[in-house]
């Protein structure tokens, strides 16, 4: 009885030695458990709010990600409280580059965007406020951006007209027309340069002539009139009197607007 107590203590202890061994084992095998995957989500719109489509995202300087119909986009994995340096291009916009600290899964990146034509509309504004600074911050970001070259040259030729730089503008408008841009309001810009601004009246008549060969308009055939009448009037007699109407003491067109707003 005796030598059966002893057997079954020793089988116990040589068990639970066993048990206590394998347990240990397995802890230390145990695969550990892996942090869960974060993502930075994003939204861009553009400068009405919109959201803009299309557009690729690159997470420093590799293409991660683009955004969909509404303008999100997700940027996976990413890790907390890292730097990322993020850049987001479309073809004919203005392209983005911006730092970002993600700090937490809650974390949203607002992005907003601007076509070439909204910089365009912003410089066309800019002028009409007579902020001409601005307008020309405008411009050559809209140039950068890719924006359509006629609307944005036109827009350079009236800030050069508005800041007074009218051999500037007329400069501006023939490299238009040399690249066969044949536009009415082209011609009448460069008619009214000529004659208000720059005493050519020989151009202005043939500018005037251009625009009257595409449109059909009663007041700029009175004012091609009155400059061939003045042309054959004898000299000292030309005064300036077909220049007057509708125009300030400036030369600016203060009653038929025969400038066209650009796009």
């Amino acid at each position: 009885m005796k030598n059966y107590r002893c057997f079954l203590i020793f089988g116990l202890t040589i068990g639970l030695t066993f048990g206590i061994a394998a347990l240990l084992c397995s802890c230390a095998s145990a695969p550990k458990t892996k942090h869960k995957t974060q993502a930075l989500y994003g939204m861009i719109y553009d400068r009405d709010n919109r959201p803009v489509p299309s557009v690729y995202i690159y997470v420093n300087g590799k293409y991660q990600a683009s955004s969909d119909i509404q303008g999100h986009f997700v940027i996976s994995p990413i890790k907390p409280r890292a730097q990322y340096a993020i850049r987001a291009v479309k073809p004919g916009w203005e392209e983005i580059e911006t730092a970002v600290s993600f700090m937490d899964p809650s974390h949203i990146l607002y992005l907003h965007m601007f076509s070439g034509d909204h910089l365009l509309a912003e410089a066309e504004a800019a002028i009409g406020n007579k902020n001409w600074d601005s307008a020309g911050t405008f411009l050559s970001r809209a140039s950068a951006a890719g924006a359509e070259t006629l609307p944005s040259e036109y827009l350079r030729a009236i800030l050069a007209r508005s800041r007074g730089q009218y051999g500037e503008a007329r400069s501006i408008l023939k490299n238009l027309e040399e690249t066969g841009k044949n536009i009415p309001y082209l011609w009448l810009f460069l008619a009214d340069l000529c004659q208000y601004h720059l005493d050519s009246r020989e151009e202005a008549r043939e500018y005037l002539a251009n625009f009257l060969a595409l449109r059909h308009d009663a007041d700029v055939e009175q004012r091609l009139a009155e400059l061939r009448e003045q042309a054959q009037a004898p000299a000292g007699k030309h005064g300036t009197e077909s220049g007057a109407a509708g125009h300030d003491d400036t030369g600016e067109n203060t009653g038929k607007d025969t400038v066209a707003p650009a796009g």
